[in-house]
């Protein structure tokens, strides 16, 4: 297993001591090796690091450190992971006209690099602002634009964040009782991976219970929550 995928999957599961410690490792043999790549990449980690620590301050200052080092070496691939981090920040520190600019410019980067992956999970984040700015038609149409990138490309890792903004949007629509359904089949499916949602994900995934909460009352959102734990994640996707 690579640096990346080790501290990736490491992040996934929380255990952020051990992200800082392969992070701060990585730094250490890239510098010396002149890897600027993976340097970047280590560095993006770290940024990562403080926003699960509630840095937002520090995860910027990083992410622009890892996209000046990126810069330098005049390859645009480098400056994905920067950009991605950014934007992240700057919407979950709720500034969002730098969100949008950030989200815009990642999104043309990677289709001009033909970064499919990555074009989905980014116009699924603009989904986000726009639902929270009130555009609502417009994050169904980014959503759903999203969904059918990670369907017909097979990303299985990402489907519950997907599958979190189909209830997101139920709930936008009204129906509480659908979206507490799907919210609990995307929790089923994290406790079977073992996995966490990213950190503005997992943002999304507060806010949207407590609102089920509060609209339905404990008692039948604890009955349509037990009700929704035995559907399959991609038929929810699909909807």
């Amino acid at each position: 297993m690579t640096f990346y995928e080790e501290a990736v999957e490491a992040f996934r599961r929380r255990e952020i001591d051990v992200v800082q410690r392969l992070s701060e490792a990585e730094i250490t043999r890239a510098q010396a090796a002149g890897d600027v790549a993976a340097e970047v990449e280590a560095v993006g980690c770290l940024a990562r690091v403080a926003i699960v620590a509630g840095d937002l301050p520090e995860a910027r200052r990083l992410a622009e450190e890892a996209r000046e080092l990126a810069q330098r070496t005049g390859d645009r691939r480098l400056e994905r992971t920067p950009l991605h981090i950014l934007a992240g920040t700057a919407r979950m520190a709720g500034d969002v006209p730098a969100a949008r600019r950030l989200l815009a410019e990642s999104i043309a980067l990677n289709e001009s690099l033909g970064e499919r992956r990555s074009v989905a999970n980014e116009r699924h984040n603009l989904a986000y602002l726009e639902l929270h700015a009130g555009e609502v038609q417009k994050a169904r149409e980014l959503f759903s634009a999203a969904r059918r990138e990670v369907v017909e490309g097979e990303m299985t890792d990402v489907y519950p964040q997907v599958a979190l903004s189909t209830a997101v949007i139920a709930a936008a629509d009204g129906d509480h009782r659908r979206a507490t359904r799907y919210l609990a089949t995307v929790d089923s499916e994290l406790r079977r991976l073992g996995h966490q949602l990213d950190p503005d994900d997992a943002q999304e995934h507060q806010t949207l219970r407590a609102r089920l909460v509060e609209e339905l009352g404990r008692d039948s959102f604890d009955a349509e929550y037990g009700a929704g734990s035995g559907h399959a994640l991609l038929e929810v996707i699909s909807r």
